[in-house]
């Protein structure tokens, strides 16, 4: 590398850290003209733009956490929630994520381990993500993202802090998991501050957010569907960080009315729309992914994903904690495998699909563990199932081209299927 391209790399990393950036580019977002139909983009971008000029100025305590995380629970709390997962998908989707990735490999951080954390591990040893002030991780759903941030912590000498998630989702489980958050609170009192006008707020917000959600849900059934699962699964972002501000309320409120004009107006996502898909997991961020050709080029629509199904019921600001303990125990993807499955077919139900897709993240055992099950479910209901290997963030464990060939093999079995009902007609 030249002396030139070394400080223009500086300089670049350099403006990434500063909150003055943010602001800036906030600013200018305020020029960014746009109309009924991609209002709720402009919300999410000013809100990320938001959330980085705060965590960057330190304006609150910086609070690292992982995905399925609330993030009432960090808001509740007084912290600005940073995902270094999310971030991960954010610099993937920019092309930048090889460099991180390598960064993460010369610290001799092994290549088997998930993607999302060794990007993540990347950022942090390129002194590029918000520092955090404590890092919480939750034990369910991904015991990688618990070691992930144990490294983490030790690399910023901050505390480190496990919420333990109980297997069961009883009665006596939500009570156990609340008073564990109750404790965590009232331990983490020093640094951040919490009481029941904050906790009475943030559900408030939670409680909008879900409203609308549920509405784009219902909205999400009709065919043709108004919205695509590449965008879905790209502002996902927004339900892992946003629920529980005013920012994550209006992103959603504006999705609703552009979905509203978009039904209203005959003008879906994807304008032919062959058949409707279920998608478990996530997808793949970086450039050349094959969800774009899939949806915009062969016809297959995500009509629906997983992720983004409620199934949790309004916070209650006098039992705050006990709603998020109810929420994460209540999450389809926590606890025995059947319960995943029953939920997918529910969806299969629900949203009319042709086929169900689940994406074998590289090094994510939880999500794959249950493919099996996942698998017999849909073969017994008559569904076409796709167990489709790859990475979110590291193209190199899977190309574009080789995942294509496989998602066009499974359209021609939908195609087959298609026919074949047309002929029994």
């Amino acid at each position: 590398m030249n002396l030139r391209a070394y400080v223009s790399k500086l300089d670049w990393q350099k403006h990434l850290r500063d909150p003055r950036t943010y602001g800036v580019l906030e600013i200018l977002s305020y020029l960014w003209r746009t109309g009924p139909l991609d209002a709720h983009r402009k919300a999410a971008f000013r809100w990320g733009l938001q959330l980085l000029r705060r965590a960057y100025r330190r304006e609150r305590p910086v609070v690292w956490t992982n995905v399925y995380t609330p993030p009432e629970l960090i808001w509740a709390l007084g912290g600005l929630p940073f995902l270094p997962e999310v971030a991960a998908a954010v610099v993937a989707n920019m092309g930048r994520a090889p460099a991180f990735l390598q960064a993460a490999q010369s610290a001799w951080y092994s290549t088997d381990l998930c993607s999302f954390h060794r990007c993540g591990l990347g950022l942090a040893l390129a002194d590029l993500a918000p520092r955090p002030d404590l890092v919480l991780a939750t034990g369910h759903l991904c015991d990688g993202a618990v070691k992930f941030l144990e490294a983490a912590a030790e690399f910023y000498s901050v505390p480190f802090y496990v919420l333990h998630v109980p297997y069961g989702g009883g009665a006596r489980e939500v009570r156990w998991l609340a008073d564990e958050m109750a404790a965590l609170a009232a331990e983490l009192r020093p640094l951040l501050r919490t009481d029941q006008r904050l906790q009475a707020r943030v559900a408030r917000n939670s409680n909008l957010a879900r409203q609308y959600l549920v509405e784009i849900n219902r909205l999400r059934a009709l065919e043709p569907t108004p919205w695509s699962g590449q965008e879905a699964l790209t502002y996902v972002a927004v339900l892992f960080m946003a629920l529980g501000t005013p920012g994550g309320a209006l992103f959603y409120r504006r999705l609703y009315r552009a979905l509203l004009t978009r039904v209203r107006l005959n003008r879906p996502a994807i304008p032919r729309q062959r058949f409707r898909l279920l998608w478990l997991h996530f997808r793949p961020y970086y450039p050349g992914e094959p969800l774009s050709w899939l949806e915009r080029e062969r016809g297959a629509v995500v009509a629906f994903e997983e992720v983004h199904n409620v199934t949790w019921d309004p916070l209650d600001p006098h039992a705050f904690w006990s709603g998020l303990a109810a929420r994460m125990l209540g999450n389809p993807l926590w606890g025995p495998a059947r319960r995943r499955a029953e939920q997918v077919l529910r969806l299969v139900r629900r949203y009319r699909i042709d086929g169900v897709v689940h994406f074998a993240h590289w090094g994510c055992r939880q999500s794959n563990g249950a493919v099996p099950v996942l698998q017999s479910a849909c073969a017994g209901a008559g569904v076409p199932f796709l167990n489709l290997e790859g990475d979110c963030i590291d193209a190199r464990n899977a190309g574009p081209g080789q995942m294509r060939t496989r998602l066009q093999a499974f359209l021609e079995v939908l195609e087959g299927r298609k026919s074949g009902d047309h002929g029994r007609r």
